[in-house]
C-alpha cells in the first residue's frame, strides 16, 4: 500500500493505493481521446517506457534502438522523456486542480478535434 505526496511540501496527493502490473491495454493508448479510467480505483501502475518530450525522430533513433523499445516499423517520433511514470485512477487523486491554460493543446486542435478538453492537472501545494 502506498500514498503519494508532494516532494516539496509533503501534501498528500493520493488515496491509499496498491501497485498492480501495468495493464496491457495501456500500450499505444490514444491520449487525445477521453477514455474511461484505465486502472481500477485503489490501484496504481508504473510505466517503465519513456514518456513525453524530448522527442526523437525515427530516422535519428534507428531501427535497432526502436526495436529495443518495442517499435518494429517506422513511427513518427519516439519519446526520450522520463521513464517510470506513475499511473493512477482519477478518483484516487487528492489535492490537485485543473490548470485550464494548459488544457486542450493537442495536434488535433485546441480540443483534439472532438470537442473534448484534455485536462492538465497539477498539485495545489502550500
Amino acid at each position: 500500500m502506498a500514498v503519494f505526496g508532494c516532494a516539496g511540501c509533503g501534501a498528500v496527493l493520493t488515496a491509499t493505493v496498491s501497485e498492480v502490473a501495468l495493464p496491457i491495454h495501456l500500450a499505444d493508448t490514444h491520449w487525445e481521446a477521453l477514455h474511461p479510467p484505465l486502472l481500477e480505483a485503489g490501484s496504481y501502475a508504473i510505466d517503465p517506457a519513456p514518456y513525453g518530450p524530448p522527442w526523437r525522430q525515427w530516422a535519428e533513433v534507428g531501427a535497432r534502438e526502436a526495436a529495443e523499445r518495442g517499435r518494429f516499423a517506422p513511427f513518427g517520433a519516439l519519446s526520450d522523456g522520463p521513464s517510470d511514470t506513475v499511473l493512477l485512477a482519477p478518483g484516487d487523486i487528492r489535492g490537485t486542480g485543473l490548470i485550464l491554460e494548459r488544457a486542450g493543446a493537442t495536434a488535433g486542435g485546441s480540443t483534439g478535434g472532438t470537442g473534448q478538453i484534455l485536462p492538465a492537472w497539477a498539485a495545489i501545494c502550500r
